[in-house]
């Protein structure tokens, strides 16, 4: 027991298909082995990706592995260089105080920062092997592709719910293993959905104290076991920067106060005169870009593995690390709050000009954008990932709780089909007029976080302000339920939606509109939905049948902003401003990566996808996207929808798409339907003449009252 606290203790080694075989200590493994951790091997890398690439299945859990490897690889070569320039002198800011107090300046020399990188090393692993421990399923697609949830995993309030489960488990853990406790299954139960009682954990670390205090063959192991959770400290609360650090630099900025966790209360029962924690993120803001920034650990893995696991011959070369740097930075938005901070660097000149620094940069920036456009907004994985976000919002979930959180991909799917079908069942049992959490508590109490999600789908469904919903309700509750459960049964079964609209980052209006404009508005979730629903009221679709995917317009084009220097180590620039830091024969090279930040904008593309039963209704879903948005489906798409098979709607929205007044469409629409069903029931498949069937179907509604309060182009509900 508590193996991993002896000195002579051995790695354990890991084969890896990119690596070899890695190290891990077993104080890491200690890591790898809890329900939070293992949770990564059901966590897909690339979430629908293998819906095209079917090889592409490789998990979380890989990655981190690798992560962990390069990370290390880099921190190393960093001290490397320092030793190597142990008496330049790096300035850094006092991170408490504010911008107005520029005389609080910190020095550090190359020797001292070379004994803090190699001191960090333990930490800058755990951070690396850490730092996707807060993903939950489908993340990227859910949070930020179709960003149906404001919570994403590197908030820190979600940080902090995941590091303080992932200790109470560790610790609950040592307490079963060494016998100091029976392993309770209800408080397995509860931190395997991330709420540890703090009380409770405070009693295993002192029972977990005595019992270390009990080992006379190997003392001191109580003080050994709290700097280990130094370090893992240390991690936690550079992880839980990550963000802070990427925001929008600013002056009026200052470095959050640190947070209460778990491992630092644990740290102090242990040993409170433990040497006080040493963080100070002007200084060691470069030890988060080891791992999350732009040309980092996390990138130079996944960009092999990515590309590898979906059968992309494309390459680049890991030699960037050998010219990895540390910089002070405080102009030209360079630190998070305008004042020096260190980061790290790629130096293209070292002895000479080091032009193939810069042609490996282009490489990488040229490999993440293939995957980018090839893998991560492939067509099929975009109609996916929109079928996934409309089924949650059908649903009504606005945010994910800690026990959705944890799920796998697969366990996940599974979930939002039951709260689906809960749903379906609360609409047959449900009296209106009635307290629904009483209903909700009678039906699935045996499932103590159900009824909390189902209230709050139901909120999130009618927006009622109490607990009570009328007959209505209760209908669209059951319409949204139903709908959801098809969706979700197209996802397993593979029956995506076909594309049936299609904008590209070239359109504009005279007025002045581009991609951008569409883009701004439906990248919100909100707007998305009410577009695809008000389509469908339009065009007599079914709830569900037409799913929109509508990514950011910046893209992926963060990989430009790494840093780059010079001989000169205090003049350093992005890479997109490389003549910033030397002007001599680089114009090309900033050009070219200036130009593969303007085809990462070539990736935007507007989709508007519709459910293959019903893609006769194409034409005129296309039709109704375009007065909506005010641009006209794409030529390309047009014309390959134009081999489709003809029909009614085809002939509408073309041959007669002057005949038809605008607020009449929807009557239009309806009437098609009604006749077209009695043809189907007579084995007809459409009218002999289908032009003057429709022209007398155009002259019928005419001749009816408009729909009272139809006085919308194409009316919203």
């Amino acid at each position: 027991m508590f193996d991993f606290l002896r000195a002579s203790a051995k790695n354990k080694v890991l084969r890896t298909t990119l690596y070899g075989d890695q190290e891990f200590s077993l104080w890491e493994m200690e890591f790898l082995h809890t329900p939070l951790f293992q949770r990564l091997y059901n966590l897909k890398q690339l979430g629908f990706a293998d819906r095209v690439f079917p090889d592409a299945v490789h998990s979380r859990f890989n990655h981190v592995l690798g992560v962990t490897e390069v990370a290390e690889r880099m921190a190393r070569r960093l001290h490397v260089w320092l030793g190597q320039h142990e008496y330049e002198t790096f300035k850094y800011a006092n991170d408490r105080v504010a911008q107005a107090d520029k005389d609080e300046i910190h020095e550090i020399t190359g020797k001292e920062l070379a004994g803090l990188v190699e001191s960090r090393i333990p930490s800058i692993r755990l951070f690396a092997l850490l730092h996707d421990i807060t993903h939950a399923a489908f993340g990227h697609t859910l949070e930020d592709e179709v960003r149906v949830f404001s919570e994403k995993h590197d908030d820190p309030t979600r940080q902090i719910r995941f590091f303080d489960a992932l200790v109470a488990q560790l610790v609950y853990i040592w307490c079963t293993e060494a016998r100091i406790r029976d392993a309770d299954p209800s408080v397995l139960d509860r931190l395997g959905i991330l709420r540890p009682d703090p009380d409770e954990f405070k009693a295993w670390v002192e029972e977990i104290a005595a019992f270390l205090d009990l080992d006379s063959l190997q003392p001191g192991k109580r003080r050994l076991l709290a700097a280990k959770l130094r370090e893992l400290e240390i991690a936690l609360r550079l992880l839980l920067r990550l963000e802070f650090l990427h925001e929008e630099p600013a002056q009026e900025k200052l470095v959050p106060p640190l947070e209460p966790l778990l491992v630092t209360e644990a740290i102090e029962i242990l040993d409170p005169k433990l040497e006080a924690l040493d963080l100070a993120l002007h200084r060691d803001a470069f030890m988060i870009d080891l791992v999350g920034n732009t040309i980092c650990a996390d990138l130079l893995d996944y960009g092999r593995r990515d590309a590898q696991n979906s059968g992309l011959k494309v390459q680049f070369d890991e030699r960037l690390i050998k010219y990895l740097t540390i910089v002070s930075v405080k102009e030209d938005r360079l630190s998070p709050t305008y004042r020096p901070c260190l980061r790290i660097a790629l130096q293209f000149f070292t002895d000479k000009m080091r032009y193939d620094v810069l042609s490996e940069m282009s490489l990488v920036l040229k490999a993440r954008y293939v995957i980018t456009e090839r893998v991560l907004f492939h067509p099929t994985k975009c109609a996916v990932g929109g079928l996934l976000g409309t089924a949650v919002q059908l649903v009504g979930i606005k945010a994910l709780p800690a026990w959705i959180q944890v799920l796998g991909d697969q366990e996940f799917l599974a979930e939002l089909t039951t709260i689906a079908t809960y749903l379906s069942t609360f609409c047959t049992t449900y009296r209106p007029g009635e307290d629904y959490l009483l209903a909700l508590s009678s039906l699935w109490g045996n499932v103590p976080e159900m009824p909390e999600l189902l209230h709050q789908c139901i909120k999130g469904i009618t927006g009622a302000p109490g607990n009570v919903v009328t007959e209505a309700q209760c209908s669209q509750i059951a319409d949204r339920a139903h709908a959801a459960r098809r969706l979700c049964w197209n996802l397993s079964a593979r029956r995506y939606p076909k594309l049936a609209f299609r904008l590209r980052n070239d359109v504009q209006q005279s007025g002045g509109a581009t991609f951008k404009t569409i883009a701004e508005e439906y990248v919100d979730p909100q707007a998305r939905f009410d577009l695809e629903r008000n389509v469908e009221r339009t065009c007599g679709l079914p709830l569900g049948t037409l799913v929109i995917h509508c990514p950011r317009s910046k893209g992926q084009m963060k990989l430009a902003d790494v840093l780059v220097v010079g001989r000169d180590l205090t003049k350093a620039a992005k890479l997109r401003d490389l003549t910033n830091v030397s002007p001599e024969s680089l114009g090309p090279y900033m050009r070219e990566i200036r130009a593969i930040e303007e085809m990462y904008l070539s990736i935007w593309q507007f989709h508007a996808f519709l459910d293959s039963a019903y893609f006769e209704k194409q034409p005129v879903v296309a039709w109704v996207l375009e007065k909506e948005l005010g641009f006209i489906n794409d030529r390309l798409l047009a014309e390959e929808l134009a081999l489709e098979p003809a029909s009614v709607f085809r002939v509408l929205a073309t041959d007669l798409h002057d005949d038809v007044a605008p607020n009449r469409l929807t009557s239009i629409i309806s009437e098609v339907d009604t006749k077209m069903a009695g043809l189907r029931l007579r084995h007809e498949q459409s009218p002999s003449n289908t032009r003057e069937w429709l022209l007398g179907i155009i002259q019928s509604v005419n001749t009816q009252a408009t729909p009272k309060g139809q006085t919308r182009l194409f009316p919203k509900n």
